[in-house]
């Protein structure tokens, strides 16, 4: 078996983004902490993967 040849992707950093990417990355870190901050104050618990299975993460 051929071992596949690939760069390992490496995050963009955010100084080097167009400003309508950084614009729309604060909006994404924004809505998630409101999300957040929403189901912790409804004791509700966060839905997310690890490892490759669905959890539960209780606030």
């Amino acid at each position: 078996m051929i071992k596949p040849q690939y760069k390992k992707l490496e995050p963009i950093p955010t100084k080097d983004l167009p400003e309508f990417a950084r614009i729309a990355l604060r909006a994404q870190h924004r809505a998630a902490r409101k999300l957040r901050a929403e189901h912790k104050r409804l004791g509700m618990p966060l839905i997310g993967w690890k490892d490759g299975k669905v959890i539960e993460i209780q606030p």
